[in-house]
């Protein structure tokens, strides 16, 4: 992970309890979008956690904040490491990396409705802002949904009355 974290110019301090949550976080993010870490997920106080991930951090303290690795990413795991950062924005802030891991953890993982997972994360997390949901259950969106042709179809014939009533505005305007 520490090849991960250096790629994502995250910072680790293991000490730190925010560093920690983002590392925590980050791994369960890049672990289940196919890059494989080792470490097994629960829900937790704060969302997503491995307790054998908090080990390794600890075990290796001054490796991770250090940087310090032999270990080499491959293409595919550069991949979804890049896809990670392109979708966070290359920012990392705890409250966004909490709730985006969390709602991932309950619509794709347990697979709940979109619905049932966001009114879960709520309940788990009212200390956050409505903005701050907003972006982290888009991001996670933006890395797990995949939408099949069904649903592709399925939205455009629900956008079609949208789209219609938006050309008919804008001749309006011509």
């Amino acid at each position: 992970m520490i090849a991960c974290f250096k790629e994502l110019g995250i910072k680790p301090k293991v000490d730190n309890f925010q560093s920690k949550l983002v590392m925590q976080k980050v791994t369960y993010l890049l672990d289940a979008m196919g890059v494989k870490t080792g470490f097994s997920f629960s829900l937790y106080i704060r969302g997503t956690y491995s307790p054998d991930l908090t080990a390794a951090l600890y075990q290796h303290k001054t490796e991770v904040e250090a940087q310090e690795t032999s270990e080499k990413l491959s293409s595919s795991e550069l991949e979804h490491v890049r896809h990670l950062e392109e979708v966070m924005g290359g920012e990392f802030r705890p409250s966004i990396v909490e709730i985006a891991a969390t709602y991932a953890y309950l619509a794709y993982y347990l697979k709940m409705s979109s619905n049932g997972a966001r009114i879960k994360l709520r309940q788990m997390k009212s200390f956050y802002s409505e903005a701050d949901f907003a972006v982290g259950i888009n991001r996670a969106k933006e890395l797990f949904f995949h939408p099949t042709e069904e649903d592709l179809r399925k939205l455009k014939e629900e956008m079609r009355t949208w789209n219609l009533a938006s050309d008919e505005d804008g001749k309006k305007w011509a």
